[in-house]
């Protein structure tokens, strides 16, 4: 073989090789004290959220024949609600909605505003201008009286569930903060000199971008991802809370607290389990930016 000949990286080796920095980096993040918790914290609430329903076959909206408001008890270790509901089987339900379509809008959010930041950054003049002003004119609305808004233009709409205008409100409500992020970190890149090197070399504007500057805009992303996770599960618990969210008797956790509340004085149960699960999942996201934002900060890497 010649030294000019192409050696082509099978697609498989090429895979292994992107599974095995990932494994890699997630060892790295398990060796920390917070991120072992964190991880250990996730895996017990998605194990609970998606896992526990597939041995329980508990119906979480039968109501059951059983006392009401239940305390802690052998047939029901959550106890049960004001129509015998079990509890266990609704906080399971209820995390796992929680989850899937909080995660879910965020990402959506996130692919919209990042594709904006870019744009914006990358092309600049009129066209960043216009989009920034967009963009400014959605952060001149409170996060949650956007959300508001949102669902009470989109209640009516029968279309993807109950939570559809919640998932809809949620993703909107990322859209600004990614895309201020994405436009930061083009503005800084662009004007590298491997930005330059690729434009001499004859790559165009969309590859230098794509190839190039996104690549080194990820770990921004990677930090704020959990805390944007962590702000839309609270604004989630926070519009079923009000009553704007899923339609009983499909429970989420703000929906459960928002039952719970009244009967806090005669069954404190009913409140303490989707608060606790809440907490645990507040914490765990919130100890596993920090850990990646220590990882993924250069200066501490060189000083290790």
């Amino acid at each position: 073989m010649s030294t000019g000949d192409v050696i082509a990286v099978p697609l498989r080796a090429r895979d292994r090789r992107w599974w095995s920095a990932f494994a890699s980096e997630l060892k790295g993040v398990a060796a920390e004290p917070r991120g072992f918790i964190a991880l250990l914290l996730l895996v017990v609430l998605i194990g609970f959220a998606y896992v526990l329903p597939v041995f329980d076959s508990t119906d979480p909206n039968l109501i059951g024949d059983g006392p009401k408001n239940q305390g802690i008890s052998w047939d029901a270790p959550l106890g049960t609600d004001h129509l015998s509901r079990d509890l266990l089987a609704r906080n399971s339900i209820g995390l796992g909605r929680t989850i899937f379509n909080g995660l879910g809008a965020v990402i959506v959010g996130w692919l919209v505003g990042i594709a904006i930041g870019y744009i914006s950054g990358w092309r600049g003049a009129r066209t960043d201008t216009v989009l920034m002003r967009a963009i400014d004119t959605l952060l001149a609305f409170p996060g949650i009286l956007l959300a508001i808004v949102m669902i009470t233009i989109l209640r009516d709409i029968d279309f993807g569930g109950d939570l559809f205008p919640l998932a809809v409100a949620i993703a909107v409500f990322n859209i600004p903060v990614s895309a201020r992020l994405a436009r930061a970190g083009v503005l800084r890149e662009r004007e590298r000199d491997y930005v330059l090197a690729a434009r001499t070399i004859g790559c165009s504007g969309g590859r230098v971008l794509v190839r190039h500057v996104a690549v080194n805009t990820f770990g921004a992303f990677t930090v704020q991802l959990p805390i944007a996770v962590v702000a839309s599960v609270l604004t989630m618990a926070a519009l079923n809370f009000l009553g704007l969210g899923a339609r009983p008797p499909d429970p989420t956790l703000g929906q459960l607290l928002l039952d719970g509340s009244r009967f806090m004085r005669n069954a404190p149960h009913y409140v303490v389990a989707p608060t606790l699960i809440l907490a645990l999942l507040m914490a765990a996201l919130n100890f596993l930016s920090d850990v990646l934002s220590e990882r993924l900060d250069p200066v501490r890497r060189r000083r290790v």
